[in-house]
């Protein structure tokens, strides 16, 4: 136990540090208009994406649609190695290279663009411990039905992630990428839970969700925010990404108004099934 919070001590302390410096270099670099040949990098969505991945690139793609911020989608097999952080989606905005959502709307916000304009700072405390609790429950579970849940990692992670390089190195990579993800779930506490904990974990977080929610459109009033991208980032793909168990889809289907949060922002921004039908 105190190795265990020793190490999520470790990772907050960096992470706030790491959060200070970007801060810092996005008010130096940021202050000029948002051009109009932003590039949002991720990998192939139909033979390569996985998961988590897919979620945090929904995500920013709903963020930044809902900032009114033009973009194109590019699709990469390496965009993984080229992010500046390891991980996707990033952005390339004139010279700035900024992946992850939270540092993205920080950069945004470099730029005069807010979605928290309206709101007040309790609200804003509380939409950051909100977005928490997605990042911490729904993100650090993903990774856990992605890359520990043996069914799931061998039926759909392994072939999905080696899918873009030749045979030995599409083994040895996802051999490697598992070894890091549970490295890093273990240090959170979350590579030794049981499946069924991994589940209680997410139920009552949608809970948590759906009571802050209510019958409103949006988690804050009438205009939505970066807690909104962010839970539709990930509602979204979970209820629509094929897994050996629909269990995981099951529990967030049991939450009405967070499938009716996600369908607003999906009709509003995305309209994904209109463009399948056309």
């Amino acid at each position: 136990m105190p190795d265990m919070s020793y190490a999520s001590f470790l990772m907050c302390f960096c992470s706030l540090y790491i959060k200070e410096i970007t801060t810092i270099l996005y008010s130096l670099l940021g202050k000029e208009p948002w051009p109009d040949d932003v590039k949002l990098y991720q990998p192939y969505e139909t033979e390569q994406i996985l998961l988590p991945d897919m979620a945090n690139c929904l995500a920013v793609q709903a963020f930044l649609k809902m900032c009114q911020l033009d973009f194109t989608v590019q699709y990469k097999a390496n965009a993984e190695d080229m992010s500046p952080s390891g991980r996707v989606p990033f952005i390339k905005c004139g010279a700035c290279l900024v992946s992850d959502l939270e540092p993205i709307t920080n950069f945004v916000a470099s730029k005069g663009v807010s979605l928290t304009d309206h709101l007040d700072p309790a609200q804003r405390s509380d939409m950051r411990t909100y977005m928490s609790l997605v990042n911490t429950v729904l993100g650090n579970a993903e990774n856990y039905i992605t890359w520990v849940e043996n069914e799931t990692y061998s039926n759909v992670t392994k072939p999905r992630y080696g899918s873009v390089h030749p045979f030995p190195l599409n083994h040895i990579l996802s051999f490697l990428k598992r070894q890091s993800v549970t490295k890093r779930l273990n240090a959170l506490g979350w590579y030794r839970k049981s499946l069924d904990k991994v589940y209680e974990e997410v139920e009552r977080a949608c809970n948590a969700l759906s009571e802050r929610l209510g019958k409103e459109r949006f988690f804050f009033g009438e205009k939505p925010c970066e807690l909104d991208a962010l839970v539709f980032g990930h509602i979204f793909t979970i209820i629509t990404t094929p897994l050996p168990s629909n269990r995981f889809a099951c529990i967030v289907r049991g939450y009405p108004n967070l499938i009716e949060h996600c369908k607003i922002i999906e009709h509003k921004f995305f309209n994904f099934y209109e463009k399948d039908n056309n």
